[in-house]
């Protein structure tokens, strides 16, 4: 069966999938017993492996760059300052609330990947809507639609897009001038559409915003 290898790497691939998805193994583990299992069969020599790997120095370069980073800034408390921040510029109304979190995970995902910004944001969202007598759902609700657009406005915005751009040979500046705009495009028809997506949200006003902890 001349096709053998592909049937192989789309059964171990959905494999690693369902481990991950049903939540049986570590995703790292998941993968890396996937990866082990095409060097086993052989679909792939494990100097191929390696070769893929060091082709992808770029990526793993931003990942552990970011990781760095959010370790860095986490001891600081300054997502904890943001949600404070949050409140305050809101000033007991709804509609400011949103904005103020359309525009700070729009600024996060512009120098950090779009999954970080929302593992880095979203627990602070409970606290956030519970300052404002709100639920904290359509918070996180917005948050992702956000950051999903977000993500594109720079290269290293998405690990997807970091990846497809730096196989092409997509600088950081070729990136801006020819993709950016629509994912400003996105952010705006989202900030749009935010009135009528969380009405109940918007258009809440607390009687005593000064009383806001």
């Amino acid at each position: 069966m001349q096709n053998w290898p592909a049937l192989v790497a789309i059964i171990t691939f959905v494999g690693v999938i369902g481990l991950i998805t049903i939540e049986a193994l570590n995703l790292v583990v998941a993968a890396f017993l996937g990866a082990l299992l095409l060097i086993f069969t052989p679909i792939m020599t494990l100097s191929e492996a390696v070769d893929y790997i060091s082709d992808s120095y770029g990526t793993l370069a931003l990942f552990f760059g970011v990781m760095v980073l959010v370790r860095a800034f986490a001891p600081t408390g300054i997502f904890d300052y943001l949600a404070t921040q949050m409140v305050r510029w809101s000033k007991g109304r709804g509609d400011r609330l949103l904005l103020v979190i359309t525009a700070i995970t729009t600024l996060i995902c512009s120098v950090l990947p779009n999954a970080t910004t929302v593992m880095l944001l979203g627990p602070l969202m409970p606290g956030v809507a519970l300052a404002m007598n709100v639920d904290f759902v359509p918070l996180l609700i917005l948050m992702v639609l956000v950051s999903n657009s977000a993500g594109l406005l720079t290269i290293i915005g998405d690990p997807a897009t970091f990846i497809v751009g730096t196989s092409i040979r997509f600088t950081f500046l070729d990136y801006l001038q020819t993709v950016s705009l629509g994912a400003v495009l996105t952010l705006a028809t989202i900030v749009c559409l935010i009135p009528v997506l969380f009405r109940d949200i918007w258009i809440l006003k607390l009687e005593n915003p000064d009383e806001i902890p």
